[in-house]
């Protein structure tokens, strides 16, 4: 009897330390890989889902794609694609389902995706390290070009042009009153030193418009005033027409929607806009102080602006009156301008920085998975040697013409810029001003006729 348990113990013994367990067979051979099932979301330079014209699915392409390969031959494991309805992480209703309910129920392995870090995720999931540092930029709609109607009056600030006013009516003045004291005390002067009036005012406009102009008078006091106002506007038309050249060649644009994160979140008549449960949603939703949290109330205020799709947000940014400012990675916005661009031809709209720091997102398993500790130190070699940061510049949307990030933001003083020709829209104003001088003329003459016919009328009738 004693030898049959001896025999029986020694047996189980054998087995509990000569057998491989789950880890170990995925390094042994080929023909002992582990298969993981795997699920996708969508995302900018991570995933894009191809499929054929019945909704089958056909391949993923993105750098998550390419990370999960180069990890597949390194840890010796292969793996299949499980297709979903799912578009979201979290689940959307009792019928739809996310994406991290299949991993709790345990129908999913891995899922592809730039998740967010939460606490709530943490219980259900294996969050691994992250490798997708997303920054946190807003899409504006794109400033409108303005009119360029003001540059004539804009080299000049309003107080000078009330200054400039009154000089010229004291210059008028002072002339006028020069005139009647030269003729009630000096009776043997000349009659070509006494103005006339018309004259006066006629000297003032032709200055003023850069024409020269003729006064007849040799008489000290006269000459002395007329040189005083020649030098002033010597000195104003000269500084007029260097500024007014400035504006003239500037392209004027409306303000833009905000200046700041603070600006969208506290700014009764701006609304932000995301798209729901994804990162930056999710990060607003959970904060409990700070900006954050504003923007959660904002959010929790008015659940129109989480948006089902991004298209639906971009629809709210471009809608007229501009008020919806759309939040989102830069990586992200740049691939919706580009798509935006592709389909419509135009730019309707821009990113703008804001300065807030990168969100590292990345990964999940399903809990208690065994590569956890595989993929992460997989991750870590990927961006160690610059792999995932080439494959992201391979992936990374083309933004031109309507957002050029290194024009935007680069300081080359010894680069060379084009010189800039004028064209219609830049001499707006002065057309207008010409039109609106036009204008007066023709009704002054108008008045004129008028005048004269009611005097020729009333010298007929006496």
């Amino acid at each position: 009897m004693s030898l049959k348990w001896l025999s029986l113990v020694l047996t189980t013994v054998y087995f509990q330390l000569c057998q491989p367990t789950s880890v170990m067979k995925t390094d042994v051979t080929p023909l002992q890989k582990d298969h993981l099932v795997v699920m996708a979301v969508e995302f900018s330079i991570s995933v894009k889902v191809h499929r054929n014209s019945t909704g089958h699915l056909i391949r993923l392409e993105g750098v998550a794609p390419l990370m999960l390969d180069w990890l597949s031959v390194r840890y010796n494991f292969d793996y299949s694609v499980l297709d979903s309805n799912a578009t979201s992480l979290e689940d959307s209703g009792p019928h739809l389902p996310g994406l991290i309910s299949y991993a709790v129920k345990g129908e999913c392995d891995v899922i592809l995706a730039v998740m967010v870090h939460s606490q709530d995720r943490l219980k259900k999931l294996e969050l691994l390290h992250p490798w997708f540092y997303a920054e946190i930029v807003i899409l504006l709609p794109l400033p409108e070009v303005l009119n360029n109607v003001n540059a004539v009056i804009k080299p000049f600030q309003p107080w000078v042009w009330v200054a400039l006013g009154a000089a010229s009516t004291g210059f008028i003045v002072t002339l006028l009153c020069l005139n009647r004291y030269l003729k009630s005390v000096k009776q043997s002067i000349q009659p070509s030193d006494i103005l006339a009036t018309e004259s006066i005012y006629m000297y003032v406009v032709v200055t003023l418009l850069n024409q020269g102009g003729y006064i007849s008078s040799k008489l000290t006091p006269i000459r002395l005033v007329v040189g005083a106002w020649c030098l002033l506007t010597l000195v104003l038309l000269n500084v007029y027409n260097g500024v007014l050249t400035s504006y003239l060649l500037v392209t004027p644009y409306s303000l833009p929607l905000l200046n700041s994160m603070e600006d969208a979140a506290y700014d009764p008549n701006i609304f932000p806009v995301l798209v729901k449960n994804k990162g930056v949603d999710i990060l607003f939703l959970t904060a409990d102080k700070g900006l954050f949290k504003a923007f959660g109330d904002k959010l929790r205020a008015n659940p129109k602006l989480r948006c089902n799709s991004s298209r639906q947000c971009v629809q709210m940014v471009t809608s007229l009156p501009h008020q919806h400012a759309y939040i989102e990675g830069l990586l992200a916005l740049k691939e919706i301008i580009k798509d935006e661009y592709n389909r419509t031809g135009h730019c309707k709209t821009t990113i703008m920085k804001v300065g807030e720091a990168s969100r590292p997102t990345g990964w999940a398993l399903r809990k208690r998975s065994t590569y956890s500790e595989k993929f992460n130190r997989g991750m870590l070699v990927l961006r160690e040697i610059g792999l995932i940061s080439q494959w992201e510049k391979q992936f990374e949307a083309n933004s031109r013409p309507c957002y050029d990030e290194d024009q935007n933001y680069r300081n080359d003083k010894n680069k060379k810029k084009p010189l800039a020709r004028l064209s219609l829209a830049n001499l707006t104003g002065a057309f207008a001003a010409l039109g609106t001088g036009v204008l007066v003329s023709f009704l002054a003459f108008l008045i004129e006729l008028l005048v004269a016919r009611v005097t020729k009328k009333t010298f007929a009738a006496i």
